[in-house]
């Protein structure tokens, strides 16, 4: 059937292409959609397997058209791609010119808007006497933008330079003998991805598949160890996918129709396949989250269970595109993408909804968000429909950035349930080193729905560990406004301080002293209980184990001192194998509560 639509395929890209281009062009269409028709390996007697190659197919369709330019791609690039040395120089004077025009088209947006903000406040000054807080407005508003214009091109020279292709190869060759062979968010653990045992996995993906909680009168929420530990192995091995694959499609790498998959495929891809493998969980990126950087989102899917987990990547160091998300930090009006919500950072915003001026597509429906729910309401659709019509749950987790694009996300699915599949179930999101997303109106709003009545018990968990600066430095007086003065929700809402974090903070704090909670999410005092399948002393044991390895122990002791830096440690403590260390610490239990 494959080999058919292939042949199909072909025939209408002859046809399309007669009208635009030359007959060398048509066999090349041709012959490309009978090259990406060939099944990846033997045919197999297993049904599932089928629905999951037809899943992975639906996928990487949805996500080829999402990053398909707009201009008919160069016939004549795309080949010339092909040989490695032409690839390798062409597309870092590529990189080179694209990351520095996304700077200085950053720095005009920005200055515009500067420029409006303050005419606007001179010409149109605020009748409502309430408001106190314009000049601090107007300077917050002026201190982002001069924060961005001075401190991105270091970011831009930095990331250039380690990119640069002698850089790399010499990165890899070290990474290959010293850090796993995995890219640079993960290599200071080369083991890390070899930590959660195959029962350990097991438990966790059990739990995925559990129906939801009964709402009841019991407002304690359960913070379940075993799928935290699996959900944040995913956030972490995300990070390996790269973006050269989309830089050679946005280069001119794809086919005529954009389906030229074996483009979109890239060596850490082979990694986070290898890691799915051991525990039998299927992967298939979704989304490029409208950048030619390395932004995405991805579904991981078991298929003899009945759920499914959205995984968003956060910032790549050495990516200036994911240093533009992270720092283009206005708040602007959300309000048509997420009902009840009001102004969010615009650089999270535009990674999953877009402005049309942004938008390079023809269509309006590919924007990223778009794609998203279609692809995870096909997964949900034939896992529902392979386990007889029973109920999918969907779960939510990233790192950093992954953590701000999927808050978006589910807050868009949670005020419209119908967007994760009709059999589908929006459940529970586990984000590590979250930063701040959104004004407090459109927390609360948040908050509204999650807590609504009559409907499952869901919870947004904040994972933080050892004052991540990204987690806990950034202007956050949004969170201080919700508790301490409601009523002045209603006066800073165009501040750029006033940010407020989503979903309830869990900080981790070594065994035997439990964990903290705080947060707007939930109401104080309500009992919060990390669990698990395991016993107190099997997790213990688990943890001792570890520890034993002399390797692994020079390597926690001095990640945990490193960690004690004054400023810098606060900053190394970000990165995902250091929030595997400590989740790996805690206590199961209680935790106690704390007031900001």
């Amino acid at each position: 059937m494959s080999n058919l639509n292939g042949i199909v395929h072909g025939f209408l890209g002859c046809y399309r292409a007669c009208r635009n281009t030359h007959f060398h062009e048509i066999i090349l269409i041709w012959s490309t959609q009978l090259l990406i028709s060939v099944p990846n390996g033997p045919p197999s007697d297993n049904p599932s397997s089928y629905d999951d190659d037809e899943i992975r197919e639906v996928l990487q369709k949805l996500r080829a058209d999402e990053i398909r330019p707009s201009r008919r791609p160069n016939f004549l690039a795309g080949f010339l791609f092909r040989i490695p040395v032409i690839r390798s120089n062409y597309l870092y004077i590529k990189l080179v010119i694209t990351e520095t025009w996304r700077y200085f088209y950053w720095l005009f947006i920005t200055w515009k808007a500067a420029f409006l903000y303050t005419w606007d406040s001179m010409v149109h000054p605020p009748k409502n006497e309430t408001r106190s807080h314009d000049t601090g407005d107007w300077l917050a508003y002026m201190l982002f933008a001069l924060l961005g214009t001075v401190v991105l091109p270091f970011f831009l020279v930095g990331c250039l330079v380690a990119r640069f292709p002698p850089i790399t190869r010499t990165y890899s060759a070290w990474t290959a003998l010293f850090g796993g062979d995995l890219g640079i968010v993960n290599a200071s653990n080369p083991n890390l991805f070899k930590s959660l045992t195959v029962r350990q996995a097991q438990v966790g993906t059990k739990a995925l598949g559990l129906p939801p909680e009964d709402t009841g009168a019991d407002t304690t929420r359960h913070f379940n160890f075993d799928i935290a530990k699996l959900l944040l192995q995913i956030a972490s091995v995300i990070y390996e996918h790269s973006d050269d694959a989309i830089r050679n499609a946005a280069f001119g790498g794809l086919d005529f129709f954009g389906r030229d998959f074996g483009f979109l495929e890239s060596p850490g891809d082979a990694t986070i396949r290898r890691f799915c493998r051991q525990f039998g969980i299927q992967y298939q990126p979704v989304s490029e989250l409208n950048n030619t950087s390395s932004a995405f989102a991805a579904a991981f899917w078991d298929p003899s269970s009945t759920w499914v987990v959205l995984a968003l990547k956060g910032t790549t160091p050495v990516e200036f595109g994911d240093w533009l998300s992270d720092l283009d930090a206005r708040m602007v009006d959300c309000a048509h993408y997420i009902p009840g919500f009001q102004r969010v950072h615009r650089g999270f915003k535009e990674c999953v909804f877009p402005d049309k001026d942004r938008q390079p597509w023809e269509s309006q429906d590919q924007r990223p968000y778009n794609t998203i729910s279609k692809g995870l309401q096909h997964v949900v659709h034939k896992l529902s429909q392979r386990h007889g019509g029973k109920k999918i749950n969907v779960w939510f987790t990233g790192h950093s950035l992954g953590c701000a694009t999927a808050t978006l996300i589910y807050s868009r699915m949670l005020m419209k349930p119908e967007e994760v599949g009709e059999n589908g179930i929006l459940r529970d999101a586990y984000l590590f080193a979250a930063p701040i997303v959104a004004d407090p109106q459109s927390v609360t709003a948040f908050n509204d729905r999650i807590f609504k009545k009559d409907d499952l018990k869901r919870t947004m968990w904040r994972i933080t560990s050892n004052d991540d600066f990204i987690a806990t430095g950034l202007p956050e007086y949004g969170d201080y406004l919700y508790i301490s003065d409601p009523i002045a929700l209603k006066t800073d809402r165009e501040n750029n301080l006033f940010f407020s974090h989503f979903g309830s903070e869990i900080v981790l704090y070594d065994y035997p002293y439990s964990s903290n909670v705080t947060g707007n999410h939930l109401m104080y005092n309500d009992e919060v209980v990390i669990n698990s399948a395991f016993t107190r002393e099997e997790v213990a044991h688990f943890q001792g184990k570890k520890m034993s390895k002399f390797r692994e122990n020079i390597r926690v002791t001095i990640g945990t001192a490193i960690q004690q830096i004054p400023v810098i440690g606060r900053f190394i403590a970000h990165f995902p194998p250091y929030y595997w260390d400590q989740l790996d610490r805690i206590a199961l239990g209680e935790c106690e509560w704390t007031v900001y």
